[in-house]
């Protein structure tokens, strides 16, 4: 990896304690997007990236589940650090030795050319997935992330896309799912597929209600026009997601919450915003609890 020229740095997370949701989480809660950033001395930055972080580290993120009551998370690796998954792989690491109330679970971005005991050594350590991000800085092409997630298939990975879902985006996401469908693997899609402000995006809810795909209800702030906390412009898109099929809804924080020009959010707020969003206990408790430990594995040890 290179160390790339500063493009300007995310406000630092808060160092207030965490705010508590006035909703608490079930037991079992899962936080299914965040992620960690390193010294840049030790974890140096990708060249091609289009942000640069302020540090986040496994603690802070511990401060923030604790005051949520999330007992179980899952790290992807974020678009800065391109194929080195090391500081990832570090904190899943660090996260097993050190125990704590929190089971965590990786999402990793490998070279093409990883080889299958590289691999395997990340599924020993919770990595159950590989990252496609269309979005950012791409540093994987969809033929490798495809080929990657089929040689990992028995071991129950499966490809998860960050995608803008308009446009020639709707393209990429019908090549995606017939692609994982192909090899055996889940889909899943970050950020609510980051559709259009507005808008609900057809081909995604289509494949939704079919079961060809999961998607994160995740990163109001990317998709909305309307200020936090509400984000009242999201009530039609969730609720249509909810009606086409709750048993493939997952919900995260992205903490930190790279790329924002203003203030940060509170991972209480979005806990609240999700009960606004899903009154019906059942199903979030569904969003939050069984989707994911079936989706991440969290029924076994790492």
């Amino acid at each position: 990896m290179v160390q790339g020229t500063p493009i300007g740095s995310d406000l630092a997370p808060s160092a207030a304690q965490p705010a508590r949701p006035h909703l608490g989480l079930s037991p079992g809660a899962c936080d299914t997007h965040l992620h960690v950033f390193g010294d840049a001395a030790r974890y140096p930055l990708d060249a091609r990236r289009n942000y640069t972080p302020a540090p986040a580290a496994l603690a802070d993120y511990r401060a923030v589940a604790a005051a949520c009551g999330i007992e179980r998370a899952v790290l992807v690796q974020p678009s800065v650090y391109g194929t080195d998954n090391r500081c990832m792989l570090d904190t899943l690491r660090d996260a097993a030795r050190d125990g704590g109330s929190v089971v965590f679970r990786g999402i990793a971005v490998p070279e093409a050319g990883t080889s299958d005991a590289d691999l395997e050594a990340m599924h020993a350590l919770g990595v159950r997935g590989i990252r496609l991000n269309l979005v950012n800085p791409q540093v994987l092409d969809v033929d490798a992330a495809l080929a990657m997630a089929a040689r990992m298939q028995q071991r129950g990975w499966h490809l998860q896309a960050q995608i803008a879902v308009h446009g020639k985006g709707e393209a990429q996401l019908a090549q995606l799912a017939q692609g994982a469908a192909r090899i055996g693997v889940a889909l899943v899609v970050d950020h609510m597929g980051r559709p259009s402000p507005g808008t609900n995006p057809a081909a995604l809810l289509e494949l939704l209600a079919a079961g060809g795909v999961w998607v994160k209800l995740s990163a109001p702030y990317r998709n909305s026009r309307l200020p936090a906390p509400g984000h009242a412009d999201l009530v039609p898109l969730v609720r249509a997601f909810v009606a086409a099929n709750p048993d493939r809804l997952l919900w995260g924080s992205d903490w930190p919450h790279t790329e924002l020009a203003t203030a940060p959010p509170r991972v209480a707020d979005l806990v609240d915003l999700l009960a606004a969003w899903v009154p019906d206990e059942s199903i979030r408790h569904k969003i939050c609890v069984a989707n994911p430990a079936r989706l991440y594995d969290f029924w076994s040890r790492p």
